[in-house]
């Protein structure tokens, strides 16, 4: 199959491609891929900027006659299945690559993590090393790698599970981990790209959310590095982590926690600094504002007051 022409990027396209081709060579990815993909595009601006950068700068690493870029309507927002879905075929059709779109089911307990239950499901049922799809690209950037490792402090699952989100999760690729969120709005304002905000994701009543749109700017007024730090953290092979403490700074923990509560005493600082160099080091702290935080062999749990 011969390769199309290429326009030239951007320089921000330029740089933000770089780092896809560098995550996939520190994988020891064989590139051009040559079997049909898809890409997971929402029309929020993380997945219009993955479709779109793969789709017309990304010709090291697919042609785009395999792209397909595929349209989720999870029956929980009318926007979905109406103008998103249309803004997402109207990209396809101007980068000159496929479309498809798939309704689920409507969810039902949790939305968020049922919807993504059920799209892992359609990912491994319609895309492998046996099938027609080989992979499916998502994506999962620097920022999400930087909420689900501070989300699993927070859960207590931070020993058990110190990595962040994987680039290869076969079937399912992950090529803008090493691209900050700041990038890809800085990208979608330079090739003018139109996308659509969910107002889930601003919503400060969800975890999440909560970090992303709170806690993480605070840190950042202290430790302007820290996204940075934790996603170097993350990055580091499993078998090479040193103990928790050692590179994501001790010192941006304890602010993490005076953040969720007020400022602690010295004496509270030097019991979790103690507890985050001994590995079996328990630990049982009572903070500020009735905040209880624990630390057993499986992580370190936070417990809130009952109001």
């Amino acid at each position: 199959m011969s390769t199309l022409p290429y326009s030239k990027p951007s320089a921000m396209g330029g740089t933000l491609i770089r780092k896809v081709l560098k995550q996939f060579k520190e994988h020891a990815f064989d590139l051009p891929i040559r079997k049909p993909i898809l890409i997971a595009t929402s029309g929020g601006v993380d997945s219009i900027v993955l479709a779109h950068l793969i789709s017309k700068y990304g010709r090291k690493v697919i042609d785009p006659r395999l792209i397909t870029l595929l349209h989720f309507d999870h029956q929980w927002r009318p926007e979905s299945r109406t103008i998103e879905k249309r803004g997402v075929k109207n990209l396809a059709v101007s980068l000159g690559v496929k479309f498809k779109t798939v309704k689920l089911e409507p969810p039902t307990g949790n939305a968020e993590e049922d919807a993504r239950k059920k799209r892992v499901r359609f990912f491994l049922a319609h895309a492998g090393a046996n099938r027609k799809v080989r992979y499916v690209f998502t994506a999962h950037h620097q920022d999400d790698v930087v909420e689900t490792l501070l989300w699993r402090f927070m859960r207590g699952e931070f020993m058990e599970n110190r990595q962040g989100i994987l680039f290869n999760d076969d079937p399912v690729l992950r090529p803008l981990l090493q691209v900050s969120k700041e990038e890809l709005k800085q990208y979608a304002k330079a090739e003018k790209l139109s996308y659509f905000e969910d107002p889930g994701n601003s919503d400060s009543v969800q975890m999440r959310a909560y970090l992303r749109t709170i806690l993480i700017p605070e840190m950042e007024t202290r430790y302007p590095s820290i996204r940075k730090t934790i996603a170097r953290y993350a990055a580091a092979p499993q078998s090479k982590l040193p103990e928790v403490g050692a590179t994501l700074p001790a010192e941006s923990m304890i602010y993490a926690l005076e953040q969720l509560t007020s400022k602690l005493k010295r004496t509270q600082k030097n019991e979790i600094l103690a507890a985050l160099n001994d590995a079996d080091g328990k630990l049982k702290i009572t903070l500020p504002g009735g905040v209880v935080l624990r630390r057993e062999k499986t992580g370190f749990f936070i417990e809130f007051p009952r109001s």
